[in-house]
């Protein structure tokens, strides 16, 4: 807000006289080029800091009023130590670049033309005073021409070519022209009226800078001098001149006249405000790989009303590093990638149209090594000696380090160095078989690198066992005979290598003796092993490196001298036989030393047929139980003290298998015929000339199998108690075997009748009895059988009026009901029978009805929503209770609908009515529907007539 001018509408925007098309005549302009853009607004005095053209060229306020500036000529610059107040402190006219040229002697009688071309700020209003808050800048840029004084031909029309463009004017009446046109907002034009309005609309113009060729001395920052008129350039129509054409312009048959000297009146340079640019990083120091924020602030070193605009450049030395756009004066980048050491960092602003650029100080960032972890385990733990042990480590890098740590990992064992390896991402492993026997503090040690510090892992406790062995041992000769030199022979071995030390040998807990090991084995002989089987181990004695182990027991026989040699011989008679025939086999076994005695068994291949005791030196055995196949029997003579053992050569037996041989099957069964339920014995007999077969029969009842059972002696049988009522053909098949051929035996026709129904007993009591009229009565009946416990249903019954029927439970039934009218009632329980016993009916229970307290006698009726529905469809019942005449007032209590004797559902009464609604009527036929009113303490119950409800499907 400018000072003193607080309601003015200022234009903040730019423009230059341009040449518009002109009315009244004037000859059409060409579009000349427009200006680039306007500064802020200027605080002190409302006024924009700047204008720039195209080519970057930007004019700032000329209001010095020192003598050696060109803004001095201008009689009405304010007194900068006084408040901006218009008109009395501001001139109502305000320049910011005004380029002037004549011609003079127009017409040849002395008058003179003006071109005055300018960038400034007129106002309009009334007034321009702060009180009055009626003017605004209404006017950016001015092109005037003037010719006068009664110079030209009036009425002549006369062009006027200048640096903008080409216009024509007709002379007036006296024989000027004087024309003003103001680029802008024009009077009485709607607000806001600004540059981004205006422009698109407006011809504009850049500067007009002096000749390159021949540049005056202007004062410093100026673009021109009032009192050094010169050429100019920058036409965008390369008319650098003012040029006059019409009749005698320059005097009697003169029709052009022209200049090309302008006087740059005012034209001052904008020098933009120095910034300070000022650089932050953070943290510092930090470590490799970390985030480093670095923050840039610029701003203007005279304190300002605006805030520098562009952009930032972060640079590390020369490199850079990015660039941010300011944002309120402030760029913050952020990066990771800075390596360790020292950076010289900086931040540079790129200046704007406002500011001038400005570089930071050097910020020093250091950054540091970043912190490592190192991780070890080791596997196996424990191990043996010798055996291959791997070292693993790990570095990572710690925050707030990022990346992945490189270099070597050293792996020690306490002081002593294992190895030293390469990590591969982050990861190295060493494999060691060389640890002794013990406890091992194992470290890995990482280098570090350029990026990445060093670091120890925890200590590894590796722990290294004795390695295991294994010692096995043998005998030979064994068996041996009693005084015979044996030789223990035994080897102990182990995975880490070749063990050493002594072997101790013994037999069972009597050392025998101790032998060094060479080359991992030790032999002991001896010759004093007594008669008998001696429990014989080796026990290697371990060594530093090995562990201790024994042998597993070997058992050295040791006989006494040798036996007499033996011979046996084996036959079978007869061969080849056939399945089941028996084979005779014979053996005789035969020393020159004597009569062998002993055991003889016989085998076929593997399998001991029997063992036979020698007679004479021989044996025998029979045996039937050859399978069909050829069979490798051999007679082993076991031995004795006296006689060596001996077994003869193989003997191949011959079984063959004979033809199945033809059977017959029979079948008959027990009873015949029977009753449901009943059970039946099934008997088959399979017979054949050949002998008595084997296997199964199975008993069939049709196509259905009853059972399989297995033939002893040639017979089989079945129980079975589950025929139906009905004519059952029952068969007999005889399976067949190897040596007998399948049968089946001829039909039998089992006749199963249904069972005759038992007799039955019904009884009924009525509890109590008497009753009073609306009392709640019991009624108990009890259905009793010589042949079970009878089931089905009873239907109890008032005379010839069904009560209900209600299921037996073990043989009882009962039914409550409180619907029994004043009188004598002949009550009556009927059995209703079953497939297995009879009906009954018990004897006639008089049963009486008292009404003591004169409880008036109801009637009830019935209705339903339809007499026919279809099944399953709801239908809807209405009883309606009624106290009979003189009795008065409305009944209460519930009404039970019935269908037949079957209850559907008791409904409690509202107003002497019993409303059912309901879809229970489902089998298609006619239904018998009644409603019993079940009375209450001050009516007595009463039945409607049936209702007849015809289903269809």
């Amino acid at each position: 807000m400018r000072s003193g001018a607080s309601n003015l509408k200022w234009w903040l925007s730019l423009a230059v006289i341009a040449c518009i098309t002109l009315t009244g005549g004037l000859a059409s302009a060409q579009n000349a080029q427009g200006l680039a853009a306007v500064g802020a607004i200027d605080p002190a005095n409302g006024f924009p800091r700047w204008y720039m053209d195209k080519n970057g060229l930007q004019l700032g306020q000329c209001l010095d009023t020192s003598v050696i500036d060109p803004c001095a000529v201008i009689p009405e610059l304010p007194d900068p130590t006084q408040p901006v107040i218009f008109n009395t402190n501001f001139p109502p006219e305000f320049f910011y670049w005004r380029a002037v040229a004549e011609i003079d002697n127009i017409g040849g009688v002395g008058g003179r033309g003006l071109l005055v071309l300018s960038v400034q700020g007129v106002f309009a209003g009334p007034t321009e005073t702060a009180a009055d808050g009626n003017g605004f800048q209404a006017v950016f840029a001015r092109y005037r021409v003037r010719v006068r004084p009664n110079g030209l031909v009036p009425g002549a029309t006369y062009t006027v070519t200048a640096p903008f463009g080409v216009r024509s004017f007709v002379a007036d009446a006296v024989g000027v022209i004087n024309f003003t046109d103001d680029q802008g907002c024009p009077l009485g034009a709607p607000l806001p009226c600004d540059f981004a309005s205006v422009v698109p609309t407006t011809n504009a113009g850049p500067f007009l800078p002096w000749d390159p060729a021949t540049p005056p001395p202007a004062p410093a920052g100026f673009i021109g001098n009032a009192n050094i008129p010169h050429a100019i350039t920058g036409s965008p129509f390369g008319t650098n001149f003012f040029r006059i054409e019409g009749p005698n312009v320059g005097g009697p048959g003169v029709n052009s006249v022209q200049t090309n000297i302008f006087s740059i009146v005012i034209g001052k340079i904008y020098v933009r405000p120095a910034t300070s640019t000022t650089l932050n990083s953070t943290p510092n120091p930090s470590v490799f790989g970390q985030a480093v924020t670095l923050t840039a602030t610029v701003a203007p070193v005279v304190p300002d009303t605006i805030a520098p605009t562009g952009t930032v450049t972060f640079r590390d030395g020369p490199t850079t590093l990015g660039t941010v756009t300011l944002v309120n004066g402030s760029a913050s980048l952020v990066t990771a990638a800075l390596t360790v050491g020292a950076h010289s960092l900086t931040a540079s602003y790129s200046g704007d149209l406002e500011f001038t650029a400005s570089t930071s100080a050097v910020r020093t960032q250091t950054v540091n090594p970043g912190p490592t972890a190192t991780t070890l385990t080791t596997t196996p733990n424990p191990s043996v000696v010798g055996q291959a042990v791997t070292l693993s480590t790990t570095v990572t890098a710690l925050a707030p380090a990022v990346g992945l740590p490189t270099g070597t990992v050293t792996f020690r064992d306490g002081a002593t160095v294992l190895g030293t390896v390469t990590l591969v991402n982050g990861s190295a492993s060493l494999v060691t078989s060389t640890l002794t026997v013990g406890s091992h503090p194992l470290s890995a040690t990482y280098s570090g690198s350029a990026t990445f510090a060093a670091s120890t892992s925890p200590t590894v406790t590796q722990i290294v066992n004795p390695a295991a062995t294994s010692t096995s041992l043998t005998s030979s000769p064994n068996p041996s005979t009693s005084g015979q030199a044996v030789t223990l022979s035994s080897t102990v071995t182990s995975a880490a290598g070749v063990p050493t030390g002594t072997v101790t040998f013994r037999d069972g807990a009597t050392v025998l003796g101790t032998v060094t090991l060479v080359n991992g084995s030790a032999s002991l002989v001896t010759s004093t092993l007594t008669v008998g089987t001696h429990p014989l181990t080796a026990t290697y004695n371990g060594s530093a490196t090995f562990a201790v182990s024994t042998s597993a027991t070997v058992n050295q026989v040791v006989n006494a001298p040798a036996a007499a040699a033996t011979s046996t011989s084996l036959t079978s008679t007869p061969n080849p036989s056939i399945v089941g025939q028996t084979v005779t086999l014979s053996s005789t076994v035969t020393s020159g030393a004597g009569v062998p005695t002993g055991t003889v068994t016989f085998r076929d291949g593997a399998t001991a047929l029997g063992t036979v005791t020698l007679v004479n030196g021989s044996a025998s055995l029979s045996i039937s139980t050859l399978t069909a196949g050829t069979h490798p029997l051999t007679a082993a003579y076991n031995g004795s003290a006296a006689f060596a053992a001996s077994t003869s050569p193989t003997v191949n037996q011959v079984v063959n298998a004979p033809a199945a041989a033809a059977t017959s099957t029979s079948l008959t069964s027990t009873p015949n015929p029977s009753t449901v339920g009943q059970t039946v014995t099934l008997s088959s007999t399979v017979t054949s000339g050949a002998a008595v077969p084997t296997g199964t029969v199975t008993f069939r009842d049709g196509a259905t199998t009853l059972g399989t059972v297995t033939l002893v002696n040639g017979s089989a049988s079945l129980s079975i108690s589950t025929l139906t009522a009905g004519t059952h053909p029952l068969t007999a098949t005889y399976n067949g075997s190897a040596a007998f051929a399948a049968s089946t035996s001829p039909t039998v026709n089992q006749v199963v009748n249904a069972p005759a129904a038992a007799a039955t007993s019904t009884s009924l009591t009525s509890t109590p009895n008497p009753s009073t009229v609306g009392q709640t009565v019991t009624l108990s009946s009890t259905v009793t059988s010589g042949a079970g416990v009878p089931t089905g249903t009873v239907t109890f019954r008032d005379g010839a009026t069904a009560l209900g029927t209600v299921t037996l439970v073990n043989g009882s039934a009962s039914l409550i009901t409180s619907t029994l009218a004043v009188g004598t009632h002949p009550l009556t329980a009927t059995y209703n029978g079953s497939a297995a016993f009879t009906a009954s009916t018990s004897p006639t229970v008089t049963h009486t009805v008292v009404n003591n307290n004169n409880t008036p006698a109801t009637t009830t009726s019935l209705t339903a929503s339809a007499s026919t529905i279809r099944s399953a469809n709801f239908i809807t019942f209405t009883a309606t209770v009624s106290p009979v005449p003189p009795a008065v007032g409305t009944p209460t209590g519930t009404v039970s609908f019935f269908d037949g004797t079957t209850l559907i559902a008791t409904v409690p009464m509202s107003s002497g009515q019993a409303t059912l609604i309901t879809r229970r009527l489902q089998t298609v036929g006619s239904h018998s529907i009644t409603a019993v009113y079940n009375g209450s303490a001050g009516f007595l119950g009463s039945t409607s007539p049936a209702v007849i409800v015809t289903v269809t499907p």
